[in-house]
């Protein structure tokens, strides 16, 4: 019989266990992360996803048109799924949303795609994007194919689901990989359990580097390098109340990457209307027994989590009403963030 350790129960290696678990039901699965699932640090321990097909590099757009069918035709997951559009907007000089279009016509997508001017978005969707300040030769794409995924609430059922069918979870923090012999055979646990299995997968995400490292920090062969770099973005939910939900309700998902300020936010979820800051910033320190310099996420709650508004860092509140003014102008004003979290 055929067994796997999966290490992370995010998005990536819940949905292995998922798929592993209903390909190979006899499979012995465990599924390993840090606290009771779900894991409140996790990256997809979120509000909200946009799920797109809209990327440059046409490996990333392949994946992102199966995700979108999944999402949109399974019985399964299209409860969590909402076709919101996705507005794309760069500047005059970029050749992002060229590439995009390129792509997927070489991969024979039937994506409802629209091009805009700033003055023509002006007048759609009621005028919420009257006041994007935008430059004039600025360019915007809608892509009525996409959409956005309740993130936490699919999270969620998906892993009460790996339970249901016989997935095995175990809440540790995964201390270091046991390798022998140039192969990984199990995983020891900060609470010095070691468990075993004949394949083990690695979800861990921003955590991959000091994983690595921690566990063969001799073997400079092993370590994962420039290939996986810990980043992270800061985003944050405002709540909405009912006047304010009929206002941003039937909006796209926007991915704003012209002007000074680079963001993202999506239609309201539960009255919550998320932006993030497409701005990605590293956490670099020396990793002494591998000698070298990684990249490592923020587990401490308290440095990387805020609830309550009278807790959030001035700096960070500034820097996501920017991102908020320069998707929606003045209709931005008075939106202040209710709870705010860096997302590596």
């Amino acid at each position: 019989m055929s067994s796997y350790i999966i290490v992370g129960a995010g998005v990536f290696g819940t949905s292995t266990a998922y798929h592993l678990k209903k390909q190979f039901p006899s499979a012995s699965i465990i599924l390993i992360d840090r606290t009771d699932p779900p894991c409140p640090i996790a990256a997809s321990h979120d509000i909200d996803k946009i799920v797109r097909a809209d990327y440059e590099d046409i490996f990333y757009c392949a994946l992102g048109l199966k995700t979108l069918q999944k999402w949109k035709t399974d019985t399964f997951f299209k409860e969590w799924f909402h076709p919101t559009g996705l507005l794309t907007v760069t500047n005059g000089d970029s050749h992002l949303i060229e590439d995009i279009l390129e792509n997927l016509k070489k991969l024979d997508a039937k994506s409802e795609t629209e091009f805009f001017t700033p003055n023509q978005i002006s007048a759609k969707f009621d005028g919420i994007f009257s006041d994007m300040r935008l430059r004039p030769d600025d360019k915007l794409l809608l892509n009525k194919s996409a959409g956005i995924a309740e993130a936490e609430k699919a999270l969620g059922a998906t892993i009460q689901a790996c339970l249901g069918l016989g997935v095995r979870y175990v809440a540790a923090p995964v201390s270091r990989l046991l390798i022998e012999h140039g192969a990984c055979y199990g995983v020891k646990t900060e609470d010095g359990r070691t468990f075993s299995a004949s394949n083990i997968i690695l979800s861990t995400g921003a955590g991959t580097a000091k994983l690595v490292a921690d566990s063969a920090p001799q073997q400079p062969e092993l370590q994962v390098g420039e290939r996986i770099i810990a980043r992270a973005v800061c985003c944050a939910a405002v709540k909405l109340n009912e006047q304010q939900v009929e206002i941003f309700e039937n909006v796209p998902a926007v991915a704003r990457f012209a002007g000074g300020n680079h963001g993202e936010t999506m239609p309201p979820v539960d009255g919550l209307l998320k932006f993030l800051s497409d701005v990605s910033f590293k956490n670099t320190v020396y990793h002494h027994q591998s000698h070298q310099q990684i990249s490592v996420p923020l587990t401490d709650k308290a440095k990387s989590q805020w609830t309550s508004p009278g807790t959030i860092p001035p700096a960070l509140e500034q820097e996501l009403d920017k991102v908020m003014k320069s998707l929606y102008g003045y209709k931005a004003n008075g939106l202040k963030p209710t709870t705010m979290r860096i997302c590596w």
